[in-house]
């Protein structure tokens, strides 16, 4: 750190206790409405024991708030530095008539996901009325690298954080479409960011396509996707109204979420 630089591999120099109750108060924030502690503990994951005890910790400072039937939700201090920023309705609130919309436009499954440890953890998710659909409750964790929704957050990133996420979780096959080398993933966020939608071509499951955009928040980072995923033989003929659909819903939530976003958006990334 000489001369007042940063240094440029932070991950070296992060404290983990900070991460896991950073990535409490994040869970908190997107969820958009008061949860229970195994709720938090499932969406990151950590141990029960241990989010209770950030929980206690963060409630003691005025960041977290229990309500009498023990369920968590942000406190004042943390929303008094949200005012400081200007306010932002949560993730999950603004995200949901979108998707709303995508599943009466569709007829699909539509997923609200987010990176936590090197993995998408779904925070909401609206199911299609098929009898054969894609579905998974909240608090699902998925692979950063196979799914839709993980590779349209990760084409965001910065190169240090996706390197991370590589060493961290590596490549492994799901199926026998999955991406597994390094440089082919590296190219396929590459075309991410150009056409601004990410693809899941059956690399998570067998026979499944899943079309993701990405969601910027208030500061011009991405925070976020959205996906829409059915089965392959469906999908085929919709995929590029759905890609479409997908990019203009994650616009319109970015927009929502503040000035920086709606720029970043508008470029595409």
């Amino acid at each position: 750190m000489r001369g007042g630089r940063l240094p440029r591999n932070l991950d070296r120099y992060a404290v983990h206790v900070v991460d896991r109750a950073l990535d409490v108060l994040e869970t908190l924030r997107d969820s958009g409405r008061p949860v229970r502690l195994q709720d938090v503990a499932q969406r990151l994951p950590i141990a029960k024991s241990s989010v209770f005890r950030l929980l206690c910790t963060l409630e003691r400072r005025g960041y977290v708030d229990r309500t009498p039937d023990n369920l968590y939700r942000l406190g004042a201090h943390w929303l008094s530095y949200r005012d400081l920023a200007g306010k932002h309705p949560p993730l999950t609130e603004i995200s949901v008539p979108h998707m709303r919309r995508l599943l009466d436009a569709y007829g699909e499954t539509v997923n609200l996901g987010v990176l936590r440890e090197g993995k998408i953890v779904y925070l909401e998710m609206l199911e299609s009325a098929h009898s054969f659909r894609m579905a998974a409750a909240a608090g699902t964790i998925s692979p950063v690298h196979s799914t839709a929704l993980g590779k349209a957050i990760a084409a965001f990133l910065p190169e240090s954080v996706i390197d991370a996420t590589i060493r961290r979780r590596g490549l492994p096959a799901l199926t026998p479409r999955t991406i597994t080398s390094r440089a082919a993933w590296k190219r396929e966020l590459a075309r991410t960011r150009v056409r601004g939608y990410a693809e899941d071509n059956g690399e998570t499951e067998p026979e499944v396509t899943c079309i993701g955009a990405p969601i910027f928040g208030f500061d011009g980072n991405v925070i976020g996707a959205i996906s829409v995923s059915g089965p392959a033989s469906r999908m085929r003929s919709i995929r590029q109204r759905v890609a479409r659909a997908a990019v203009d819903a994650c616009a319109a939530i970015s927009r929502a979420l503040g000035p920086a976003s709606e720029r970043r958006a508008q470029r595409g990334g």
